[in-house]
Parts: C-alpha cells; structure tokens; sequence
C-alpha cells in the first residue's frame, strides 16, 4: 500500500476553509467588528460623579422659580433660565427696597427664552432674590445659598 499523500489532504483542507470563509463571507451578514476591552477602574464599584455640565441652574416658569433655593460654592455662578411665555425681571433681595447680593442683579430683565448668568459669588452667606414683576408673590422668591 502507498504512503498517504498528505499534501493532497492539506490541499483539500485548505480548500475547503476557503469555500466555508467564502460563503460565509458572502452570505450578505457583515461580520462582527472585534470589541474593545473596558479599561479596569482601579477596583472602584462606583466610578466617580461626571463633572456638572455649568453653571447651577434657576428655571423661570409660569409657576415661579425651579427650584426656589438653590447651592453654589464661592467663585460659582447661577445661572436664570425664563421658560416662561412673558418677561421677568431678576433681582437681589426680598423686593427692591430691600436690595442685596448685586451679583444676582446681573441677571436682570429676561424675556422668553433668554438666560443669564449672575456674577460669581465672592462670599459665603445666603442671598434672596425676587421677580420685580411679580413683587409679593412667593412663587416668585428664592435663595441662593453660597457655601
């Protein structure tokens, strides 16, 4: 009996895992893209925090100020978002008698759809604020608590 030809039999092999890469290949499923390894995190479960997109912000609705308290750190800005269908006018302190913290008097008069930022903040302590077109209502009031 003659010794197998084994190179016949790598050729056919061969040959076959191409006929299989071909079809496989041209059965109109693009292949899998290879996944990318996820970084170790250092053996902490709970990653940290991302970082806050800006400025704290005030929302300025139809209902009054969302949220009606806020707090900021020295250096920080707040910034008044007017969600509202009319005009507000944003100033420091419980009404306009009583003024305070002129950071926030930056913000000012907003129409619909604008935003403003306040100054930063220079100091800690806590700063009322007010709608002056809507004195008395304390929807309408809020704080800014600098810490």
């Amino acid at each position: 009996m003659p010794a197998p030809d084994w190179k016949g039999y790598v050729r056919l092999a061969l040959c076959a895992l191409l006929a299989g890469l071909f079809i496989a290949c041209s059965a109109g499923t693009p292949p899998t893209p290879p996944t990318t390894p996820t970084p170790p995190t250092g053996g902490n479960p709970n990653p940290p925090p991302a970082p806050p997109a800006g400025p704290p912000t005030v929302s300025i609705t139809g209902t009054g100020f969302s949220p009606a308290e806020i707090t900021v750190s020295v250096g920080e800005r707040v910034t008044f978002i007017n969600n509202d269908s009319r005009a507000h006018d944003i100033l420091g302190g419980v009404d306009h008698q009583n003024r305070e913290c002129p950071e926030i008097d930056t913000a000012a008069f907003l129409v619909p759809g604008q935003r403003r930022d306040t100054e930063p903040f220079t100091a800690s302590g806590t700063c009322n604020f007010h709608d002056h077109t809507q004195l008395g209502n304390p929807a309408y009031q809020g704080k800014i608590h600098i810490r």
